[in-house]
């Protein structure tokens, strides 16, 4: 970004790439309307292709491939296909019956096995008649135990379904991958002076 045309289009194909990103963040943490936002990364990748089509007459060649450009194609290749992995990721859920079956595991189970807990309250008090009123504390400790593991596993599971969305602990920091991103720029054979001038801009605003 030297300025004049060279400058231009740098400028021109930064702002295609970042809204490709956006649209790609997107896709990835909504749950509705995601087959228009699909459509809208794949038009952002068609862009991109042509901005790198148009560079190939104004860098002095008539050929993709001539000096050295058939990089660019390469690059837009493995981000497209990088992509696709990550969807097939976003995309892919739990199957149906696993999760109806760890549904009714969590609320039907504790009903079913509450006999069985019974159990260890007869134990306790040795065959005597149980009080009426709140029992005895295995029981309780067996059936409140059950319930926080299994339900602890659940959410494991719904954690790991979609890790996109940004809600959980562990999902994708959205925000710090951001802001890698934009520091990209600041590496390369003049990195140094890049960042040395990032840092007394920062300096400066604080």
């Amino acid at each position: 970004k030297d300025g004049g045309e060279g400058g231009s289009f740098a400028d021109e194909v930064d702002a295609v790439f970042q809204t490709l990103i956006a649209d790609m963040i997107e896709y990835m943490r909504s749950n509705e309307g995601r087959a228009a936002k699909g459509h809208a990364v794949y038009d952002g990748f068609t862009r991109l292709a042509v901005q790198m089509h148009s560079f190939i007459p104004k860098a002095g060649y008539s050929k993709p491939g001539e000096g050295g450009l058939s990089r660019m194609q390469q690059y837009l290749r493995d981000l497209i296909a990088t992509f696709e992995s990550v969807r097939a990721v976003r995309d892919t859920k739990t199957p149906v019956g696993l999760s109806l079956f760890c549904y009714s595991l969590i609320h039907i189970s504790p009903i079913l096995l509450a006999p069985y807990w019974n159990h260890f309250c007869g134990k306790q008090l040795g065959g005597q008649e149980l009080p009426p009123m709140f029992g005895c504390v295995s029981g309780y400790f067996v059936g409140i135990f059950y319930v926080l593991i299994v339900h602890t596993l659940y959410r494991v599971q719904s954690e790991l379904e979609d890790p996109f969305d940004g809600d959980g602990m562990d999902d994708i920091k959205w925000e710090c991958w951001n802001a890698q991103l934009d520091q990209m720029g600041n590496f390369g054979e003049d990195g140094p002076s890049k960042r040395e001038m990032a840092a007394k801009k920062s300096y400066q605003h604080s």
